[in-house]
């Protein structure tokens, strides 16, 4: 890597254009550049950067020519560098764009006081599905949008279809100048993006021949369209002034089961590959057994909690096979409760194999008073709530509190209800980590960790 500075220039009118640098990797390319955190890029190449994604793109190649302005000054940096290597600059996320919808089921609508103001935007943006996989109606998106998507390859995208039949979907959105989503996928897909489509289903409303129409719908367009999952409506308490939306009981959710495996066999006779998948909640919702990891096919919606706990319990299972020996200070698991019991069947095998002591490793299920005990899924568990979980447990004094991750901000120690891990410790007086939320990355924590529960056995 080979690195040129030029100075140019320090005109006033670039001092808010570009991307501001938030912070450099060490040892990175722009790092070994003498580019700051504080300086401001322009440009690369020559191509302004309207965001995060144009940075991600003009990076890639093998010669960089950054215009930076650095101290009220504008000079460029010329850098050579392996194309498949980061530059290394960490920028904000794009301002989002806000959602035209209304959908009744919109979790935004549902939120109690108290969360972080971020969680209150309704969040429409075909750049935060591309980087974080959010979902998207394609309700927002202008002739420019779809020309830079096509462009820059964003791929995939996630999409909140609902219903392809287009009445059934605006009166889903509540949005009657919503387009018909099929041309648009269409358009998309035929441009090389691949999308991840999803339903949020709603008994009576988008089930039965709709939920047909929309899966054959949308495995026509496979492979471009590689994945329909199929959610169950989620309801908080927190619900005054808004439409009543039916619940889903035990009784619904098996029956969606059974129609759905059957969806998954055809649709593997005709494109072979599954397609359509019920998310996680539906099984939970149940308390039945989940199928093997295989009927996921490669897993395309984990981030949208479709095969996170069969994945977990086989990664669990075969982490386990290598003995550790007795910890150094009680584990406490915590979680929510739809996980709970799925997470306390996998401690007690542990504890079987192990021949160690109950206490050495314990699953705390949490309560969600936050949004109300109809929402039992880890990531949306608040710090209050747990705290108040901890205070009725009774856990030995020197326990670890292992909060899982995905409860967490990204890039961050923040939970939903913006209290920090550090403040759970100090509320608590309990020892308080994040841990990775998949099974092989958990156990993987539990070994190499130096500050992990065998740390003290290793080093005595």
């Amino acid at each position: 890597m080979e690195a040129v500075v030029t100075v140019e220039s320090s005109p006033k009118e670039r001092e808010k254009s570009g991307l501001l640098v938030k912070e450099v990797i060490p040892e990175s390319p722009a790092w070994e550049s003498g580019v700051k955190k504080g300086d401001r890029i322009i440009s690369i190449n020559g191509a302004p950067l309207r965001d995060l994604i144009d940075l991600e793109f003009f990076q890639a190649d093998s010669e960089i020519s950054l215009e930076i302005l650095s101290e009220g000054r504008v000079h460029s940096i010329e850098i050579v560098k392996d194309p498949d290597l980061s530059l290394g600059l960490v920028v904000d996320p794009p301002p989002i764009r806000r959602c035209p919808n209304d959908c009744e089921f919109c979790f935004v609508d549902q939120m109690p006081e108290g969360a972080r103001k971020t969680l209150y935007i309704r969040d429409e943006d075909y750049r935060y599905s591309f980087l974080y996989g959010n979902f998207i109606t394609l309700t927002n998106l202008t002739e420019k949008d779809y020309q830079r998507i096509l462009e820059q390859r964003l791929s995939p995208l996630y999409v909140s279809v609902h219903a392809t039949p287009l009445s059934i979907r605006r009166k889903i959105l509540k949005n009657e100048r919503a387009p018909d989503v099929l041309p648009l996928l269409r358009r998309l897909t035929e441009g090389g993006i691949t999308v991840h489509t999803q339903i949020v289903l709603t008994p009576g409303v988008n089930d039965g021949d709709v939920l047909q129409q929309t899966w054959k719908d949308l495995m026509a367009l496979y492979p471009g369209v590689g994945s329909l999952a199929v959610v169950p409506v989620g309801l908080t308490s927190y619900r005054t002034g808004l439409a009543n939306v039916p619940s889903i009981d035990r009784t619904f959710a098996k029956n969606m089961i059974h129609i759905l495996s059957s969806m998954q066999k055809i649709s593997l006779d005709a494109i072979g590959d599954p397609f359509i998948f019920p998310a996680d909640e539906w099984y939970v919702i149940t308390g039945g057994t989940f199928p093997s990891v295989s009927r996921y096919g490669s897993l395309p919606q984990l981030g949208n909690g479709v095969g996170l706990v069969p994945l977990f319990q086989r990664q669990w299972k075969r982490a386990m096979r290598t003995r550790t020996g007795p910890v150094s200070k009680p584990l406490i698991l915590v979680t929510g409760k739809a996980f709970a019991s799925y997470l306390q069947e996998l401690v007690n095998a542990r504890i079987k194999m192990e021949g160690s002591k109950k206490n050495e490793m314990m699953v705390l299920p949490v309560e969600n008073h936050f949004f109300g005990s109809s929402v039992t899924v880890a990531g949306l568990l608040s710090a209050r709530d747990i705290l108040a979980a901890v205070e009725k447990a009774g856990l030995p004094d020197d326990s670890l509190l292992c909060i899982p991750d995905i409860c967490l901000k990204d890039d961050s120690d923040m939970l939903i209800d913006d209290a920090t891990i550090g403040d759970i410790g100090r509320i608590s007086g309990f020892e308080s980590v994040a841990v990775p939320s998949t099974g092989r990355e958990f156990w993987r924590w539990v070994r190499e960790n130096p500050d992990g529960p065998w740390a003290k056995e290793a080093s005595a």
